[in-house]
């Protein structure tokens, strides 16, 4: 599922440049009360050229601080009690569906006519309460000393090819995802992306800014 997730941004990134939220009929001054799922945040790690793979320990560290920053903008974000997904099989459950309502969005480009997922409807009804905010993370970053190796090749490979070919590796990066999902008209209400910045997926500056500005235009 891990996997799954993180191939989001590649897949997205080229359909996501004017970075618009999108909304459903659902207007912001209808939601005043918003339950919140602990942030899903996939890390991975880069320790040899420009393979990566999943680091559990990145993604700890992410999701504790998007979650500390929720619970300080609690008003701002209107967010009422926190959706604790304390049982691995139902964690999973989430983050299939997040995935899989992530990829019809970036190809449908709107919300109408995409109902809640099974899990997360129930999880909603089950708490009587009609708004739920889920916000996820995904990025990545290098081992201290990898970024200046992976430029240097990528300059020779410039030269090689007579600048007709010049990867240019990224040092790190974090992506935000925000959905707010409407139990009563079994709808999502709000869906936004931010454009990856080129920070380390666990700079809380970085996070804090994204996080603020999924939100900025809607909900204040």
């Amino acid at each position: 599922m891990r996997c799954i997730f993180l191939a989001i941004p590649i897949l997205t990134l080229a359909s996501c440049g004017a970075n618009k939220y999108l909304t459903s009929s659902t207007k912001a001054a209808d939601i005043a009360s918003v339950n919140y799922f602990t942030p899903l945040c996939y890390i991975q790690y880069i320790e040899k050229g420009n393979k990566a793979a999943f680091s559990d320990s990145l993604s700890e560290i992410s999701q504790s601080k998007v979650d500390s920053i929720l619970a300080v903008k609690k008003t701002s974000f209107r967010l009422s009690e926190k959706i604790v997904l304390d049982n691995d099989t139902l964690k999973q459950k989430i983050e299939r569906e997040l995935a899989y309502l992530v990829r019809l969005i970036t190809q449908r480009k709107k919300l109408e006519g995409i109902p809640l997922t099974p899990t997360i409807d129930s999880i909603l009804k089950s708490g009587s309460q009609r708004f739920a905010l889920a916000t996820v993370a995904t990025g990545f970053g290098r081992r201290k000393g990898n970024y200046g190796g992976q430029v240097a090749k990528g300059a020779a490979i410039g030269i090689l090819t007579l600048g007709m070919a010049v990867p240019t590796p990224v040092k790190s990066n974090v992506t935000l995802y925000a959905f707010i999902f409407d139990a009563q008209k079994n709808e999502i209400a709000y869906y936004k992306k931010s454009l990856p910045v080129e920070k380390e997926p666990t700079d809380e500056k970085a996070i804090e800014k994204q996080l603020t500005g999924l939100f900025e235009g809607y909900l204040y």
